[in-house]
């Protein structure tokens, strides 16, 4: 990896237009999590391929990681209309929006990406944000499905989101209430025998 990281410095430092290691060495600093460092390749790369889908997308993903979310989603928009589009910008943009507590929105670009294909509808992580999100949106039993399927693809899941709990119906919650009622109405007439017994 270092060894790889040389070359490409060495092929930059004879051609500074050589886009292709420009790319690679953005990548490699983004794997470091030197985003910062990163950009700067990235940046270099779009400057001389304004069309260099993947240094766009690093762009937006170094957004998301250094939590810049409005400026990621302008990023992942902008990637949506150019040719073959990585479908996890999809993803990506449902995380920041996500972030953002625009959950519906998150939601319709979590689906999007889970539609995508096959290895996308057993993407746990995917699943686990989207169950996430139609929590936020009151959809429990939705919520539950797409837990349980999460953390049957991958089981380390749990120790990140505690299984969601069904919503109570109205007509339970009522039910609940009544049942909360006469408890304490038995409770307290216990209470009132026991005081004239004592008295």
């Amino acid at each position: 990896m270092i060894r790889m990281k040389t070359r490409l410095e060495r092929i930059v430092e004879l051609d500074p237009t050589d886009k292709i290691a420009l790319f690679w060495l953005g990548d490699f600093w983004f794997q470091c999590e030197l985003y910062e460092k990163a950009l700067g390749y990235f940046e270099k790369t779009i400057k001389l391929d304004e069309n260099h889908t993947y240094a766009w997308f690093y762009k937006g993903m170094i957004l998301l990681e250094t939590e810049k979310y409005k400026d990621a989603i302008k990023i992942f928009d902008k990637i949506m209309l150019m040719d073959e589009p990585p479908d996890e910008t999809w993803f990506n943009k449902g995380v920041a929006l996500h972030n953002l507590e625009k959950y519906k929105q998150a939601l319709e670009c979590y689906e999007q990406y889970l539609k995508y294909d096959e290895k996308n509808q057993n993407d746990p992580k995917a699943l686990i944000y989207k169950s996430e999100v139609l929590l936020e949106l009151g959809k429990n039993d939705d919520a539950i499905i797409c837990y349980d399927r999460a953390v049957k693809l991958d089981s380390s899941l749990k120790k990140y989101m505690e299984r969601p709990k069904p919503k109570m119906g109205l007509g339970k919650r009522a039910l609940r209430q009544i049942g909360i009622g006469i408890a304490c109405w038995g409770m307290f007439h216990g209470i009132i025998v026991v005081t004239r017994l004592i008295l």
